[in-house]
């Protein structure tokens, strides 16, 4: 029996996605392949139900709705190939559905990102930077932003860069309000999304995308996490929040270890812009380099200087 999704034609089964709070399928509609995310909740309730209850459920899906469709129409105006837009947006059979184009085939995660070049990871990271800047020009935060998320396309030596999932996403001045719709993978948390989570008023910015982009850099150029003491912490957020040290792999080239010392920071404010990181990502990449410790706070006025040692 076909199974339809509004107009589109499931072409599989629908798989849950990540921490379960949604779940996805291939479909087709005039002839082109779209991916199809389910969301699990909020669930609109059934029209013959007037109930105080149905009446908060109805309440929450208006608001989740106007949120979605406020988000999707600032992803429509950021301009690049880059990333993965949502195209649909709709309710069918009391849940939310939100669709985007099937990202085309070969294509492999970030997680697979060691089998590239020095060369293709720099114009990877220079691609992410410059798209991250383009969300957030339009005052959208990512906020879940991992390797899993990267997907690259293409072949080896002729990849190009896919961004996907912006469905944790939300606007700057549009937060998510309640614990439950924050969303994230623990390992690439920013301290200040742990503080929401916990229930402090702190505001969450682009900054939180800052951190997350520091860690994956690492992780990817590296092969590993930054380090941090594992007696002490377990993530790199704990380590940030408590001021604990939090050591980069001499694998970096200098300007890597600039950019993501300071991406690093537990103060957000004290974080580089996107346009610096861009300029830092772009800086000629020479030897591994070992910065002192003295030097781990250079100013980037102090790059050039140090680039010549």
């Amino acid at each position: 029996m076909t199974n339809w999704i509004g107009e589109y034609e499931a072409l599989t089964e629908m798989k849950t996605v990540g921490s379960g709070s949604a779940r996805w399928c291939i479909a087709t509609r005039y002839g082109k392949h779209f991916f199809v995310k389910e969301f699990l909740s909020p669930v609109y309730p059934s029209a013959n139900r007037d109930s105080a209850l149905a009446k908060i459920q109805r309440t929450r899906c208006e608001v989740f709705e106007q949120q979605k469709k406020r988000l999707y129409a600032a992803l429509s105006c950021v301009i690049g190939d880059t990333l993965v837009p949502v195209v649909d947006f709709f309710l069918h059979s009391n849940r939310y559905y939100a669709i985007s184009e099937e990202v085309p085939k070969p294509n492999v995660n970030g997680e697979d990102v060691g089998r590239l070049s020095h060369k293709e990871m720099r114009g990877l990271f220079q691609t992410l930077a410059e798209c991250l800047g383009r969300l957030h020009a339009q005052g959208i935060v990512h906020a879940d932003l991992k390797p899993e998320h990267l997907l690259l396309v293409g072949e080896s030596g002729n990849y190009s860069l896919r961004l996907i999932d912006l469905d944790s996403g939300f606007l700057e001045d549009d937060p998510p309000k309640e614990l439950k719709e924050i969303e994230g993978d623990p390992v690439y948390l920013a301290p200040e999304t742990f503080l929401r989570l916990t229930g402090e008023s702190v505001p969450l910015t682009s900054g939180v995308d800052t951190f997350a982009l520091g860690i994956l850099i690492h992780r990817l150029w590296a092969g590993e996490l930054p380090a941090i003491d594992l007696e002490k912490h377990t993530y790199l957020y704990e380590a940030a929040l408590m001021g604990g040290e939090i050591r980069l792999s001499p694998a970096l080239p200098l300007a890597y270890r600039l950019c993501v010392q300071r991406m690093l920071r537990k103060d957000p404010n004290q974080r580089p812009s996107d346009e610096e990181i861009i300029q830092l990502l772009a800086a000629p990449q020479g030897k591994p380099f070992q910065l002192k410790q003295d030097e781990m706070d250079t100013p980037l006025n102090g790059l050039s200087r140090l680039m010549k040692k």
